[in-house]
């Protein structure tokens, strides 16, 4: 591992340091996962419609792309532990107002606000990658660390689906708050990775000329765009399937907390098998076959459905493939952007991540506007951003310079 501080920073173990890391990453999937179970019947209880309901995580989306704009930023300017330590707390107090809604409007805002100060986590994380790997040892990095990650995508549906058995959905976000508790403590375990001589000084205008720095980069906006579409579908999914299949297939909360479950396990296998392979072959090439699978897995999905063939089983599959194939994406595509970008690795970061998030908050959007009580909606915006993300690979990292 290499540091970029001028004396180098007492580090934990890598498999306490990407352990923890992997800990900040859990933050967006146990925070939307954990939940999905609830949605029907926080729709019932706060007399809310279909759009509304799904609206809550978009909010949540929403608020995660705007927040990392600021975290990345800050945890260039000053350091990787504080900012993380503010974010955190802001997203327990979300937690808790989430807890105590009581109309679907304060549900929608607590969502945002639980989302501001959780992206932290996720942001100065990848940072800290950043800092500790370099560009050449990130992919591997990234992809331990979504395997922790995906720890959560698995077990949150199913967390969610048997406290409803017992108690009512606000004890889930009573639950999200003690995680954040969990991570302030993980927090003291790491010491500071960002190189003081290696800040971003200055206030507001330093902020927008690093941006518009990493903007001029052809290969960072490649990346970015690339990987945020494939989070476009995948966000997707996660803000369809509830209502698709506990209300359209009629299945029980804990058959669906099943289901979403065994998405990500087919997603955990492919990111092991990425880690393994992406010294080999790179993270571009990678990236790519992952893209072109996503985009025939989607057309497929979606030409089945238009025609009329809706089966549970085939939807179960298909769906199954695609999340799978996203495993080796999501590390590869943050490396590559991050590739490039020491001194402004938040910034990146944080950029990334808000194209990501940015993407979620218009798949909910967009599911909402073309609701219609059936999956077509679901396949179809799915199928948008999958071919959005093949245009962006094929016109932006042409060049073989993009595997890096």
């Amino acid at each position: 591992m290499t540091s970029t501080s001028e004396r180098s920073p007492v580090l934990p173990s890598e498999h306490v340091l990407l352990g923890i890391l992997g800990l900040f990453m859990m933050i967006a999937p146990a925070s939307t996962d954990m939940y999905l179970p609830g949605l029907p019947t926080i729709r019932h209880e706060l007399g809310a419609g279909a759009a509304a309901t799904q609206l809550t995580l978009s909010y949540f989306f929403l608020g995660f792309a705007f927040g990392q704009l600021f975290w990345g930023p800050l945890a260039d300017r000053f350091g990787r532990r504080k900012p993380m330590a503010a974010g955190i707390a802001l997203y327990i107090f979300g937690s808790i107002g989430c807890a105590f809604a009581d109309s679907i409007d304060h549900m929608m805002m607590w969502r945002f606000v639980q989302a501001l100060g959780g992206c932290a986590m996720p942001v100065i994380a990848q940072a800290i990658v950043r800092d500790v790997y370099g560009p050449r040892n990130s992919a591997r990095a990234f992809s331990i660390m979504l395997l922790v990650m995906s720890v959560a995508p698995i077990v949150a549906p199913l967390v969610g689906a048997q406290i409803l058995r017992f108690t009512t959905w606000r004890a889930i976000f009573g639950i999200l708050a003690v995680f954040g508790v969990g991570a302030l403590l993980a927090l003291w375990r790491l010491p500071e990775t960002g190189a003081v001589n290696g800040r971003q000084a200055g206030g507001p205008r330093a902020v927008l000329m690093s941006y518009w720095y990493l903007l001029r980069d052809p290969h960072f906006i490649g990346y970015m765009v690339a990987g945020g579409a494939v989070f476009g579908a995948s966000f997707t999914y996660i803000t369809g399937t509830p209502l698709v299949y506990m209300e359209f297939f009629h299945v029980s909360p804990q058959v669906f907390g099943v289901l979403f479950g065994i998405n990500i396990v087919g997603m955990a296998a492919m990111t092991v098998l990425n880690s393994r392979r992406v010294g080999q072959l790179g993270p571009y090439r990678l990236m790519r076959i992952g893209i072109i699978g996503c985009a025939i897995v989607t057309t497929l999905l979606c030409a089945t459905v238009w025609s009329g063939l809706v089966l549970l089983p085939l939807m179960v599959v298909m769906l199954f493939l695609f999340m799978s194939l996203r495993g080796i994406i999501t590390a590869n595509s943050v490396a590559g952007a991050l590739a490039n970008h020491p001194t402004r690795a938040g910034a990146a970061a944080a950029l990334v991540g808000s194209v990501q998030y940015g993407a979620g908050f218009a798949a909910g959007g967009l599911l909402g506007l073309l609701n219609d009580g059936s999956p077509r909606p679901l396949v179809t915006v799915m199928w948008g951003f999958a071919v959005l993300a093949l245009i962006a690979m094929t016109t932006m990292l042409r060049k073989p310079q993009g595997a890096h």
